[in-house]
Order: structure tokens, then sequence, then C-alpha cells
């Protein structure tokens, strides 16, 4: 059954800590692509900070969607999922910011973080900080999630193909089941070591899918001016919602129109004034000149 709620409490809190990992998901206002992402090792990457507020280490990767998206409208969804006895998917729907690792505020968020976890919160090659804040929590069922069963002889509860579902206390032994792995964090200190993670970076996390602005420390390493490249990403958004564009003019050519019916405006679209001709010559008044009115 789901349920709803306006932010964690202790019970989510014991969940999510006992989770192996996390997916992250946003896109765009406009685009093609809408993103979704696996998250590891969150025992030193995700913090809850507050009942309404959680952040996330992001590592260095192959592309930059969930920055450009959270740049861009702010809307993310994580989800946690249990793979254990005790089903339940847990979705956490917020609005985030990117705190990037020269931010002045970065060094200070990633203590806090390790102050919450009480560990070291790190990943080789990070590059920014993903602080979100909860709009919503959910929680439903998860029946359909697989569950690992370690013991490949123990028989399933139920008969034929319907499997009962039945009550089962916390698993709080999942993590022991999953081996994290080391290749993104080996594959990042080589990187590192040859002093090569920024031109990846200006490569692969300067923009997304969709063109939209990505890491911002890419593109100043790749000398992108700016304003002109966010206004023309904001030309380009404006662009893909020309259903909303066209209603907007439409919209305010029907205002003007019942505007000056009704006298408040002396403007005059010239395919007005045929209109109310047409009126006058139905009536018997004489038809008024264009050339005599303020157009």
């Amino acid at each position: 059954m789901v349920k709803y709620y306006p932010s964690l409490n202790e019970n989510h809190i014991d969940f999510i800590t006992s989770q192996p990992l996390f997916f992250v998901a946003s896109a765009p206002w406009a685009g093609e692509h809408i993103n979704v992402s696996p998250k590891g090792h969150p025992s030193r990457t995700f913090s809850i900070l507050g009942p309404n507020t959680v952040a996330y280490l992001d590592a260095t990767g192959s592309g930059c969607e969930t920055i450009s998206h959270v740049y861009e409208n702010g809307r993310v969804t994580v989800m946690f999922c249990s793979f254990g006895p005790s089903p339940q998917i847990m979705r956490l729907f917020c609005k985030g910011r990117v705190v990037e690792k020269w931010d002045q505020y970065y060094q200070e968020l990633r203590a806090k973080m390790a102050t919450e976890n009480g560990g070291e919160v790190d990943v080789t090659g990070a590059r920014a900080i993903i602080v979100l804040k909860i709009k919503k929590v959910q929680t439903s069922c998860g029946f359909g999630v697989p569950m690992i069963n370690n013991d490949k002889n123990a028989p399933l509860e139920g008969t034929g193909d319907a499997v009962t579902l039945v009550e089962h206390d916390e698993d709080t032994t999942a993590n022991e089941d999953w081996k994290p792995r080391e290749t993104m964090d080996t594959w990042a200190r080589k990187m590192l070591e040859k002093q090569e993670l920024m031109d990846y970076q200006k490569m692969s996390n300067h923009q997304s899918l969709d063109g939209l602005p990505g890491l911002l420390s890419a593109r100043r390493a790749l000398d992108q001016n700016l304003a002109i490249e966010d206004t023309k990403a904001w030309f380009q958004k404006v662009s893909r919602q020309q259903d909303a564009v066209f209603f907007g003019i439409g919209l305010g050519v029907l205002l003007m129109i019942v505007l000056s019916l009704v006298g408040v405006l002396s403007i005059r679209p010239l395919f007005l004034y045929h209109f109310l001709n047409y009126q006058r010559r139905q009536i018997g008044v004489p038809e008024e000149s264009v050339h005599k009115s303020e157009l």
C-alpha cells in the first residue's frame, strides 16, 4: 500500500541506511532523455542531514545528466528498494542544488556529511555534492523487486507459481550479500595520478545529452562564455516548449482583442477593423476609416 509522508522518520532512516545502493532519477524541462543512475557505496557517499535534507557525493562519470538537470530545474527523485526478505520501495521527491568541488561550501558540507555518517565520506574523483530538499516521501510494497537468496536449496513459500506473502523481520544483514566494486575508485585514482581527470571532465561532463550546460568547472576549463552558453540553453529550452509558446501568444492576442472591444486599448489590429466594419455594415452604420484611428 502506498503511503506518503512530509519528511523522513526513524523507520525511514533505518531503511535507507541498511540498503547497499540507491537510484537517482532526473529529467530536463523539455528534451528526449530522462536519466536514471544507480549509486553504490551509500555508507560513504549518502548522508541524511535532517528530516527533509539529504546529500550525496557525486563521482566523476561518463556523463553529467543529473548535474545538468539539477542546474536547470532542480527536480530529483531518489529511490531505495529492499532486496532482502522485507520488501519495500522508498522514493524521495526532492528539489536539488549542485555544490561543486571548487565551491567554498563544499568542504564544510562534506565534513558535515562525515559527522552525520560517523565516518569518512569520500569517493575517489568526486566532482560535486548534490544537496536535496525533500518535498515528499513515498513508501510502497516492493513486492515486484527480486530477493537475493543465498540458500539456493531453500524452498519458496507457497505452491506452484503462487508465492504467499509472509511477514518478515527487518533484514539488516542485506549489505553482507553485496560486494562493492573497486573499479571506479581504481580508474579515478589512475586518472588523478596522470593528471587527466579534468581533461576527461572537459570532454564528458560539460553538457548533457540534450545539450544543457553541465559541470561548471569543466565549462570554465573549456573557456566557455558562460553567459552566452546559458542564454543559448534558455532559448533551446523555450524552443522545445512550442505548445506553451503558441498558447501564450494566442492568449496575448485574445486579451488584446477583448481589451480593444471594451475600449480599454486604443491599439487595434487591422483585422479587427475589418471585423468591426463588417458589423457596422450589417446594422447600417458608416464604416470607420483605418487612417482616422490610432494604430
